[in-house]
């Protein structure tokens, strides 16, 4: 099992290893490769030469599509991707893109904003690293980010609220060969180098400022929030040479809730219909790495006050608790929706 594990790595990261090269030449008349003569091995040559064409990598992919893991989103979601086919024809989904978190202020006499969001994306790498359009790579490779964020709301006006908020940022990717080696460097006494050194790791700071309106009444809410986020990126530490670079990604968005009673009751408080939307415009980095610029969401669902049972932990009480659906779109035909419950505190 030692023996093999350098045979099982150079397998697993072979297409990482290839070069694109401006000619090709086969020794003798190509019998012993069984591709015959003349056409066919011509045939063969140039099938070869194109598929080591597509090969040309795209630096700063995967620092790019850390940054919209890590700029923050008004709003949990999760985004399927998909670009070209398998081998056998069928659709590849490309990448997965999730993010959740939340943020709040303590408390209007001591206005301290917080905030924390996790993403996460699993992709193909050679969705970011090749021009391929065809996709038949069992092995993935994933991000996992935190963006963590502290604010002050200055009060404008009684509804008005101007918010600047200071970001830190870090996360890494990883491939699943490389998550593979630390678990049998976790369960034996085995080094597998050549695998777990197949990994990005970025950090970096940044900034947000948001213009938001509250309006909180008995028979409606309204909440909206302007927000633009920078965030400065670059990778550290033994991130492989082919991602190392830095990034700048900036997310424009906009976000807007309402909610009004229902006319019914539960857990001793009113239920509220809740309809919600938002749109976002990548400005920055990311926009390389996601194949689209801007993407909008609309959804619906219904709300319980069960602030009266004081449940939660750590200071933090939970107000409310919505269970909504949501429909995406986006340029370049991205199209989606999701279902999640959501907190307020």
């Amino acid at each position: 099992m030692i023996r093999c594990l350098p045979v099982l790595a150079a397998l697993l990261l072979l297409p990482w290893t290839g070069r694109a090269q401006t000619s090709l030449t086969l020794p003798g008349d190509g019998s012993g490769l069984g591709i015959g003569n003349g056409a066919s091995l011509n045939q063969a040559g140039d099938r070869v030469q194109n598929l080591l064409s597509q090969f040309q990598p795209r630096r700063g992919g995967v620092i790019a599509l850390m940054g919209y893991n890590m700029s923050p989103d008004g709003s949990a979601n999760s985004l399927q991707v998909s670009q070209g086919q398998t081998i056998s024809g069928g659709a590849a989904t490309q990448m997965t893109l999730s993010q959740f978190g939340s943020g709040f202020t303590w408390d209007r006499s001591f206005p301290l904003y917080t905030e924390g969001f996790v993403g996460y994306a699993r992709y193909d790498p050679r969705f970011l690293f090749t021009s391929s359009p065809t996709y038949n790579q069992p092995l993935r490779w994933n991000n996992l980010a935190v963006t963590l964020g502290v604010g002050w709301d200055f009060h404008l006006t009684e509804n008005w609220v101007l918010r600047p908020i200071f970001n830190v940022a870090g996360g890494g990717a990883a491939s699943d060969a490389s998550l593979f080696g630390r678990f049998i460097e976790y369960k034996t006494d085995l080094t597998a180098d050549a695998l777990t050194k197949r990994q990005v790791l970025v950090h970096g700071t940044g900034g947000s400022l948001v213009l938001a309106y509250y309006d909180k009444r008995p028979t409606r809410d309204i909440d909206l929030e302007v927000r633009y986020t920078q965030l400065w990126l670059e990778t550290f530490g033994n991130t492989v040479p082919i991602a190392r670079g830095s990034s700048v990604p900036r997310t424009l968005g906009v976000w807007a809730r309402y909610r009004w009673p229902m006319g019914v009751e539960s857990f001793g408080r009113p239920m509220r219909w809740v309809v919600d939307s938002n749109m976002t415009a990548y400005v920055g980095d990311q926009a390389k790495a996601l194949g689209f610029n801007w993407s909008a969401k609309i959804g619906g669902g219904i709300e319980w006050d069960v602030g009266r049972y004081e449940a939660g932990a750590a200071g933090l009480t939970i107000s409310r608790i919505r269970l909504i659906g949501r429909y995406m779109i986006g340029d370049n035909n991205i199209s989606g929706y999701s279902i999640g419950l959501g907190f307020s505190f």
